[in-house]
């Protein structure tokens, strides 16, 4: 999908978003993953406001996976 960091320039990554088993299985919590070229969102840090597919979402965490190419991004709905 296309995503945006702030005015900067848009770039493509993979949304992701699986439920959360908590509580022995009591509640469930639906989490939101971005996984993107690692150069795409070297600048995105917690805190970071960020737009996935027209959605607007805050960053949590943004960590590379492997060998650095590619980095995940936790993320939280507005």
């Amino acid at each position: 999908v296309t995503c945006q960091i702030g005015a900067g320039a848009s770039f493509v990554g993979i949304l992701d978003s699986p439920m959360e088993v908590l509580a022995g299985g009591m509640a469930l919590s639906r989490e939101y993953l971005l996984t993107a070229k690692t150069s795409d969102v070297s600048s995105a840090a917690r805190g970071t406001s960020i737009t996935v597919d027209s959605v607007s979402y805050t960053v949590r965490e943004n960590r590379p996976t492997d060998d650095g190419v590619f980095s995940e991004l936790l993320l939280s709905k507005v």
